[in-house]
């Protein structure tokens, strides 16, 4: 069975996710985010939250049904990913980050 950790190129899709961790400040927090590149080894996401590279998160990633075939029908990829990337913009509330996965996390 395929899955998003057996491809290697980015993706441009924008998928919903629900993000959890604990942000620069040491909270525990959890959020509903979206994707504006996926690949098999990580994700791209923008969040206001400011996190810290290293930080462990662990990430519900809901699948298309076009896509869910590669899931094992599945309409939920739930995965733990560390944060490898923070790009924030002046003046901007939203930073830009990047994850990489760790391993898929099976309920």
């Amino acid at each position: 069975m395929k899955t998003l950790t057996a491809r290697e190129r980015r993706l441009g899709l924008h998928l919903s996710l629900d993000v959890s961790g604990k942000d620069a400040a040491g909270t525990a927090f959890t959020q509903a985010a979206r994707t504006l590149n996926i690949s098999g080894g990580g994700v791209l996401f923008e969040t206001p939250r400011q996190l810290l590279v290293g930080a462990r998160l662990v990430l519900h990633i809901e699948i298309p049904p076009s896509l869910r075939k590669h899931f094992g029908n599945r309409p939920l990829y739930r995965v733990r990913a560390v944060v490898c990337r923070v790009e924030r913009f002046q003046d901007e509330a939203m930073s830009r980050v990047g994850a990489r996965f760790l391993g898929e996390i099976r309920e």
